[in-house]
């Protein structure tokens, strides 16, 4: 599968890094002892979107696909126990709007912004999960949340995410905090004999490039126990003088040019002649509503795709395998398993005049914050800005 999906990005024009000779090359990874991870610079989540974007406008120029931008998901109309269309609100307009269908695809993402502060936009807000749920779908692995270890540390009270670095970045950075809890001096008057490198010492075989999970804890326990680092003490250094002596200058702007000129940018500090502060941010769930092996819930017709979906990850996952999935779930299952789907059930000929279309205003889609339903997690408060606090608590998510 992942062989095909990567021919396939090729075909779209996704610009993958090439060894000399043509051939794509491959780096190595977190949580990975072989370099097996095909790449496109520091931007390979953003040119796959790019690629993806452009296939699907092509369509649309083609008249084959008609797109509503700019909606946001208020119900999903269930007919006879089947999902048949859905009920969406013009964010420009502010008017509901009805689409009837013979199956409905969530491709909505996930809900990591249930932690302050995520690398996600603001706008993903699990809105569209919670509304299948409240018409019975099942939720599964709430608790399986990724945090990932390479994000530009909180500045301020006023921002609304964090910014993502890539892990790729640590292939060539080494990761350290003074030896010494409290240390402010800046990094460039610590020694190295005073500077630890903890990843390193702990983990030998895998260095730097631990799984994400294990380079996240081990970042925090160490801000837990004073050696953090910045004005906040809620950050590491990720540091590139030793490769830069070793590969020189100009290669490591090859490699990583586009992500320091960002991280300067953000920070105004010079990852070249300063380390990187880097800190772990809530980042992507595992967990989604509950699919089967053709990607459809256990609500007829609803099928979930990506992020959204609770599938393939397990408690964790590797870099990379995210974007696997989601391309997966799009370009190889999906159009198989609906297909059989739409072939092999009876369902009646329904319009956006059918009653169901027609909820009783607009109480329907926001109930009161004293009625439900409401969708429960239990989760380790985390916010990133600060420590954990040192209790369960509930929240109910709407």
């Amino acid at each position: 599968m992942s062989i095909n999906i990567i021919d396939h990005c090729v075909a779209q024009g996704i610009p993958f890094a090439r060894e000399y000779g043509g051939l794509l090359a491959n780096r190595s990874f977190g949580g990975a002892q072989v370099s097996r991870t095909f790449y496109a610079r520091g931007q390979t989540g953003q040119q796959l979107l790019l690629g993806a974007y452009s296939s699907l406008m092509r369509q649309v120029a083609a008249g084959r696909v008609s797109m509503f931008p700019r909606r946001e998901l208020l119900d999903i109309v269930v007919v006879n126990g089947q999902a048949r269309g859905i009920v969406v609100r013009n964010l420009v307009t502010g008017e509901f709007e009805s689409h009837g269908a013979d199956a409905v695809v969530l491709c909505t993402g996930g809900y990591a912004n249930v932690f302050y502060l995520s690398t996600n936009a603001m706008a993903s807000n699990v809105s569209a999960n919670f509304r299948a749920y409240k018409k019975g779908a099942f939720f599964a692995n709430p608790c399986y949340t990724q945090i990932h270890p390479t994000c530009i540390p909180v500045h301020g009270t006023c921002q609304s995410k964090l910014t993502l670095m890539s892990e790729s970045l640590r292939n060539d950075g080494r990761v350290w905090v003074p030896k010494t809890p409290g240390d402010k001096r800046p990094p460039n008057q610590i020694p190295e004999s005073e500077r630890d490198y903890y990843l390193e010492e702990k983990y030998p075989s895998f260095g730097n490039l631990v799984p994400r999970d294990v380079a996240s804890r081990n970042a925090k326990a160490q801000c837990d126990m004073g050696k953090g680092v910045g004005e906040t003490g809620f950050a590491v250094y990720l540091d590139f003088a030793d490769a830069i002596r070793r590969d020189g200058k100009e290669v490591i702007q090859q490699k990583y040019g586009n992500l320091c000129q960002m991280y300067e940018k953000i920070t105004a500090s010079n990852p070249y002649e300063t380390p990187m502060m880097i800190y772990p941010a809530s980042h992507y769930v595992m967990g989604g509503l509950w699919v089967d092996y053709n990607l459809m819930s256990n609500l007829d017709g609803l099928f979930v795709l990506g992020e959204a979906n609770f599938s393939d990850h397990g408690a964790n996952r590797l870099g990379a395998s995210a974007l696997m999935q989601g391309l997966a779930d799009g370009y190889f299952v999906i159009p198989y398993t609906i297909g059989g789907y739409l072939a092999g059930t009876d369902r009646p000929e329904i319009t956006t005049d059918h009653p169901a279309f027609k909820p009783n205003g607009p109480e329907s889609f926001f109930p009161s914050t004293e009625t439900g339903p409401w969708m429960t997690f239990t989760v380790n408060w985390v916010t990133f800005s600060g420590n954990t606090a040192a209790c369960h608590e509930t929240m109910r998510v709407c």
